[in-house]
């Protein structure tokens, strides 16, 4: 980050100059410093972000890091390139096609300095990194938590902070209902006290928040401690709450309904109504433009490569449970499901066609989707719409399912970007605890974080079947 700031060394005089003359040129010279650090900065910031280079899995390990930081350098000289050369067509053949000099001069820029500058820049990125993470175990900027109990969630919480390499969160210990005496282990666990003693371990051990896991709360719930606990300023959650902010989903296995009866969340206003259609409407015009002509080549080796109809529909479920036909460019044999009958697609599936293939890697047969878009049936961002065979199958056995169909489904979602493509029951369990993260936390700034990530997902082909 800090690396993205540094001007290239030409710009130096200038600068200088600026700050012991006035004349005419001087705001001329101050703006083409600022636009290009201004762009530099702006276009390093994006591709670190499509580079996943701020999770933490990613920043704590630093042959990940060297390597996307490496990339993300390509990925920074090539759009900045492009972005340089596309305004300086705008300057000359838009704002002064008539030779009455450039009015964009401030873009333009050397090819070395810019080379320097951007290698410079994720030089300077990587050992700030690396400054930092040799430090953030050093200073103590951590949440101190103490769990209330042992329930099963508790060592899931625990279990995915150690995977993410997550920081921002400690766990220093458990209370346990039927524990007495001094601190000790139980189950490779460290139990600081009963319930007897909450308030006085939170002071002790200087605890920044407590997290309740227990199994059963009807009678076992120290009320009194957890109320002492919160009028000191500590906070207190949830289980449930802390798992969602951790891992971006919702555990629906260990689900209590009161939680989401309870809990902040599905809170939608007519107004994140009104923009997301207008999005959707918006992206589906721009996006049926300018796919038109990838469109007609993929219509085209659809039809060359195998017999049957271009298009493919099918019934799924939509909004509030009502069923509309969903069109994709054809992918398999027309007979996939002849002699089976529906089934979950699979890896290395042979009822797909050899072209089938590719456009499934990279999301080619999604297309027509989106004329659902512009028909309402479907949102750019939503959960994934599913036939209405796997639907009454699922919802008698997985809980909360039909909870996913209160809103439309979506081209692209939270549980697509991160969850593998589902191919069965238990694929299906895990995408629906990330639907209904998004669905409690819809709103404008999470559909854009999604399509931003989709745009990665689409270009490296995760996921696909």
């Amino acid at each position: 980050m800090l690396g993205a700031v540094v001007l290239p060394l030409s710009h130096l005089r200038q600068i200088l100059e600026i700050l012991t003359e006035t004349h005419d040129a001087a705001a001329f010279d101050v703006r083409t410093a600022l636009v290009r650090t201004l762009i530099l900065v702006v276009t390093c910031q994006l591709v670190f972000l499509f580079n996943d280079l701020y999770r933490w899995r990613i920043i704590r390990s630093k042959h990940q890091s060297s390597i996307r930081l490496l990339e993300s350098s390509s990925y920074t000289l090539i759009l900045t390139a492009l972005l340089y050369f596309a305004l300086d067509g705008i300057d000359r053949y838009v704002l002064a096609p008539q030779g009455d000099g450039p009015r964009l001069g401030v873009y333009k820029i050397g090819t070395i300095p810019a080379v320097v500058a951007i290698v410079v820049a994720h030089v300077a990125a990587y050992g700030f990194r690396r400054i930092f993470d040799w430090t953030l175990f050093r200073i103590p900027i951590a949440d101190r938590v103490l769990m209330v109990g042992d329930a099963p969630i508790a060592a899931v919480i625990e279990k995915e902070l150690r995977e993410r390499r997550d920081p921002t969160y400690e766990i220093v210990g458990y209370v346990l209902p039927d524990w007495s005496g001094e601190a000790g282990e139980k189950d490779g666990k460290t139990v600081l006290c009963g319930y007897g003693k909450i308030v006085e371990t939170v002071k002790r051990h200087e605890i920044h928040r407590v997290v309740v896991c227990l199994p059963e709360r009807r009678g076992n719930l120290p009320v009194i401690e957890l109320l002492n606990c919160k009028l000191q300023g500590v906070k207190v959650e949830e289980g449930e709450l802390m798992y969602e902010r951790v891992t971006g989903k919702i555990a629906v296995d260990r689900l209590r309904p009161s939680y989401l009866i309870f809990s902040e969340g599905f809170n939608r206003s007519k107004f994140t109504y009104l923009f997301k259609r207008g999005l959707d409407i918006v992206l589906a015009l721009v996006g049926i433009v300018i796919a038109a002509p990838i469109a007609l080549l993929t219509a085209i080796a659809v039809k060359i490569d195998s017999r049957g109809p271009v298009l493919f529909s099918q019934a799924r479920v939509g909004k509030d449970g009502r069923i509309f036909t969903l069109y994709k460019f054809r992918s398999m044999r027309t007979d996939a499901e002849k002699e089976t009958g529906p089934v979950w697609a699979a890896s290395d599936d042979d009822r797909v066609t050899r072209v089938g293939r590719v456009i499934r890697k990279i999301r080619l047969d999604e297309i027509p989707q989106l004329v659902n878009v512009l028909r309402n049936e479907m949102s750019f961002v939503g959960p994934r719409p599913e036939r209405p065979f796997f639907v009454e199958e699922l919802k008698r056995e997985i809980p909360f399912y039909t909870e996913r169909l209160v809103v439309k489904p979506g081209v692209t979602g939270w549980a697509q970007i991160n969850y593998r493509y589902g191919a069965s029951k238990e694929d299906a369990l895990q995408k629906l605890q990330y639907d209904l993260y998004y669905i409690k936390n819809m709103s404008i700034f999470l559909d854009v974080l999604v399509l931003f990530r989709t745009i990665r997902v689409v270009l490296l082909g995760f996921g696909a079947r």
